[in-house]
């Protein structure tokens, strides 16, 4: 075959976007980043194909799709470092409330209530 890159892509890439949106819509849980999930995709897809078009393009639509899902999750679970550090400034304290202090506030919360 000695269609364009565009031709092949339209044909074979594109033609699949339905079944392609309802995949990742079923995966990913927000929906705000459908339309640029699909287009990392089709990014993806396309640099693959222009060294070398795949046997099986719809299976290898497929794949793509289930390996950058996966990225972007891994990426979701990680802390930013940056973010770490502006706890650090806010000296904001991430440790648990320790059941003393919990009662302290129960008894604080009973006077309050007394008072008014």
């Amino acid at each position: 075959m000695d269609d364009s890159i565009e031709d092949w892509f339209r044909r074979e890439i594109l033609s699949q976007e339905p079944a392609l949106v309802r995949f990742v819509a079923r995966k990913w849980l927000n929906r705000t980043e459908l339309q640029d999930i699909r287009d990392d995709i089709y990014v993806r897809v396309l640099e693959t194909a222009e060294r070398e078009r795949p046997a099986l393009p719809k299976a290898f639509l497929f794949t793509v799709a289930r390996h950058l899902l996966m990225d972007r999750a891994r990426r979701a679970r990680i802390v930013a470092i940056d973010l770490l550090e502006d706890m650090d400034v806010l000296n904001v304290l991430i440790d648990e409330i320790s059941a003393e202090r919990r009662a302290s506030g129960r008894e604080q919360l009973q006077r309050l209530s007394a008072v008014f």
